[in-house]
């Protein structure tokens, strides 16, 4: 992962992908997946989203990971939260009310680090890695979960021969090369969208399609 691209986007306050309420393709599909109140939940590359608020307020004990100290405290500061902060080993654990935050790298998360997890929720991870970082994500993720957890997954489709991510175009056919063999994978919706990043805006592409998928890990 480029650590020091997405570390200067936070120090510079750069931040496109960050939305400043919860996604409301969240709440539309969250609640059809069954996942039981109180039961864990993991959310990938979190930065400070308020998705994960959303998904605390269900009744869930969120667990986050990001590479940056400064979205992670930005996250407990306006919650107004004084997060409890250990070591633990590579990475740095930042304990809230209903809420943990490892700081670090994605691939040094363990299993035992997310032990109890029924979920996943990934809306900014995956488009977030180009093409030869998604299979290492894929393969990490699908070990370091328990079988039978859902992934709910939204990606999004463009040309990016016109304009280069992040975010990255996830195309469906990618989906199912990545978590195919592992996982059953339920397309829940595609709807064309116009809210894209300013410098999408800027190269001129007007629309792209944000997708929606239930991923279930069989093994």
């Amino acid at each position: 992962m480029k650590h020091d691209f997405w570390l200067e986007r936070w120090q510079q306050d750069q931040l496109g992908w960050h939305l400043p309420a919860t996604n409301p393709l969240l709440e539309k599909h969250w609640p059809g997946l069954g996942i039981t109140r109180g039961a864990a939940v993991f959310v990938p590359l979190c930065g400070k989203s308020l998705d994960m608020r959303y998904l605390e307020s269900l009744g869930h004990a969120v667990t986050g990971i990001e590479l940056s100290r400064k979205a992670i405290e930005a996250y407990f500061e306006e919650g107004g939260e004084t997060p409890e902060r250990t070591e633990h080993f590579y990475l740095a654990r930042y304990q809230g009310r209903r809420s943990t935050i490892y700081c670090g790298d994605f691939f040094d998360l363990a299993a035992p680090d997310i032990l109890g997890v029924r979920a996943v929720y990934d809306r900014g991870a995956l488009v977030a890695l180009p093409p030869g970082l998604r299979e290492q994500y894929a393969d990490h993720m699908l070990r370091v979960i328990p079988e039978h957890a859902h992934i709910l997954l939204i990606a999004l489709e463009y040309d990016q021969d016109q304009v280069a991510g992040p975010p990255h175009s996830v195309p469906e056919a990618e989906v199912q090369r990545l978590f195919g063999e592992r996982c059953r994978i339920e397309s829940l919706e595609r709807t064309e969208t116009d809210k894209l990043p300013p410098h999408f805006v800027q190269a001129g592409l007007e629309s792209g399609v944000e997708t929606v998928y239930n991923l279930i890990k069989d093994h």
